[in-house]
């Protein structure tokens, strides 16, 4: 990665991104073409590896936290944020800067079936982080996809608002089902992918036919039933579609505690590192145009999870 490609990753890049704004607008006033948003916006999915493998959170979190200040994103789709993690300091000091979606708890619980008394680990382990110095929330929710199969895994959704322009679109974050036993697994993946797309219907029903951007672990692969379920729906894959794309895979080996105490992962060989393999994926729909799609693989990602983080940067194109 050069210089000038590391500016633009982690924000610094203001002067080339304002310069682009204006040129944005002046063709748009002079030729009358589609508008773009006032600045690209970028999105990160982000699989914080729970608190299932002994691997406590107060040894993890402020790296997470650091993983999302180094990349800077106006939004963030979390995965596998555990009771454990919603206790966790990298929440507290992100909320000063981002505000924080995990929908109404208690209504998608008992949506989805739910019975008896609260069980600890239904919550929303899914939620959506946003940016409050650039985007304004005005509506979100939570679906619970299948309590019996496993209640960790859901749907968050958010209607944002660009501040500087005004306008808006639906930001998700998802975690589909997980085993890899075939062909009955793959179904309820696809399940998955088509209660996303009801869920955006009922929100365009509600706020007008506003573009998506959706992130999340989905357990499947490129060509999936699941993807296949969201083409024949207008989303498609930043990692096919984003004019720069990365080549890399999406998840790597498990961190393991070493001798030194901490938490450390091995990659890949590069003849296994390959972006077909990938289980980690944002998905966009028309309206938004992806500029680049990249696998964060830098030392402190690696080992703080078994998934890089996802970052797609994109700006919103229309009226």
């Amino acid at each position: 990665m050069n210089d000038n490609t590391k500016a633009t990753v982690s924000g610094e890049n203001l002067h080339g991104r304002n310069r682009h704004a204006k040129a944005s607008v002046l063709l748009a006033a002079t030729f009358g073409v589609m508008a773009v948003s006032a600045a690209p916006m970028k999105f990160l999915s982000f699989n914080i590896w729970g608190d299932y493998f002994k691997n406590p959170v107060p040894e993890r979190d402020a790296s997470v936290e650091a993983t999302v200040r180094k990349y800077n994103p106006d939004i963030v789709a979390y995965q596998e944020v555990t009771p454990a993690w919603w206790e966790s300091q990298m929440f507290k000091n992100l909320s000063a800067e981002y505000g924080i979606v995990r929908g109404d708890e208690a209504d998608a619980l008992k949506r989805a079936g739910a019975k008896g008394p609260r069980k600890p680990r239904w919550i929303n382990h899914e939620p959506l982080l946003y940016k409050k110095s650039r985007l304004k929330l005005l509506d979100s929710g939570l679906d619970f996809f299948h309590l019996r199969l496993g209640a960790e895994k859901s749907v968050t959704w958010a209607v944002l608002e660009d501040k500087t322009d005004a306008k808006r679109f639906i930001a998700i974050a998802t975690h589909f089902w997980w085993q890899a036993n075939g062909v009955e697994s793959d179904v309820i993946r696809e399940y998955n992918a088509l209660q996303v797309v009801w869920r955006i219907a009922e929100i365009r029903y509600k706020w007008g036919d506003l573009p998506v951007i959706l992130g999340g672990d989905l357990n499947s692969i490129p060509g999936s039933l699941a993807h296949e379920a969201f083409n024949r729906n207008g989303l498609f894959a930043a990692a096919e579609k984003a004019d720069v794309r990365s080549p890399r895979r999406s998840y790597h080996h498990n961190p393991a505690r070493g001798e030194d105490g901490k938490w450390h992962a091995k990659r890949f060989k590069p003849e296994e590192d390959l972006a077909k393999l990938s289980i980690d994926h944002v998905f966009y729909s028309s309206g938004i145009h992806g500029i680049k799609h990249e696998i964060c693989d830098d030392q402190t990602a690696l080992d703080v999870s078994d998934h890089w983080p996802v970052l797609v940067e994109f700006e919103l194109v229309g009226k």
